[in-house]
């Protein structure tokens, strides 16, 4: 597998180019036995905060989550079904937090 890519499996969609920080959130995620899908978004650039900030953002969806990534100037949205959404977005805020990645929540989508 190429790196910052991702596809087959649980990965879906024609999007397969992840930034550094998605990709880590979405391994997680794929391990995760309740995880159906991974859908990556475009990645935006110049749209992000300079300076090596790294911030994730969980909203919740129908049938999942959608994590609005932040990193550098790089914008990128993924959304995750899953069986058990309540135990997914656990999963991955804690795991962001372990990595100091600054974490909030939005409203459903």
């Amino acid at each position: 597998m190429r790196k910052n890519h991702r596809q087959g499996g649980k990965f879906g969609g024609d999007h397969t180019t992840l930034i550094d920080l998605a990709e880590v959130l979405v391994d997680i995620a794929a391990d995760l036995p309740e995880v159906t899908t991974i859908a990556p978004g475009f990645i935006k650039n110049g749209a992000g905060v300079a300076g090596g900030v790294m911030r994730v953002k969980f909203s919740d969806c129908q049938g999942g989550l959608i994590l609005t990534v932040r990193q550098n100037r790089s914008v990128q949205e993924v959304r995750i079904i899953t069986k058990n959404p309540h135990n997914t977005k656990l999963v991955l805020a804690k795991e962001s937090r372990n990595r100091d990645v600054a974490i909030s929540f939005g409203e459903r989508q």
